[in-house]
């Protein structure tokens, strides 16, 4: 048994027109139509979670990394907060982007402001590079790692 590929990464996501913005027009993203998932059984089945129902959209980033995002309408989210990036659970999109500066400044408009600091990493595969956390108002959460 052995593992083929990555397909995807799934994220849930509090506004699915919003996210599909924020990453088609600051993050050079191809953006998927959104779609809603048939409600019955099927999203439950794969989910785990009885009730699901979801809509989705697709997104391809440069370098052909597909996310898929998903905006649930039941049942009601059990928190209104993703984990922090300590908390067990929590989870972050690390995106190589020409300046971090510059894009930080470009998604503010979409409710992202920085978590701690920029900083140039002084060691490691990075080293030389700025890096920082951005975090929406629902704790979603991206890494840019970059040119000043």
């Amino acid at each position: 048994m052995a593992v083929l590929r990555t397909i995807h990464t799934g994220l849930t996501v509090h506004d699915l027109e919003q996210m599909l913005a924020l990453f088609s027009q600051c993050l050079s993203a191809q953006a998927g139509e959104i779609r809603q998932i048939p409600v019955g059984d099927t999203l439950g089945h794969i989910t785990g979670v009885e009730g699901a129902q979801a809509r989705v959209a697709m997104v391809t980033l440069p370098g052909g990394h597909v996310v898929e995002l998903l905006e649930y309408s039941a049942p009601e989210s059990a928190t209104s907060m993703a984990p922090r990036p300590c908390d067990i659970g929590g989870a972050h999109l690390a995106l190589e982007v020409e300046s971090v500066s510059e894009t930080t400044q470009a998604i503010e408009r979409f409710g992202f402001a920085v978590s701690g600091r920029i900083l140039t990493l002084p060691g490691g595969p990075f080293a030389g590079r700025c890096v920082t956390y951005v975090r929406d108002q629902h704790g979603f959460t991206l890494e840019l790692i970059g040119g000043q």
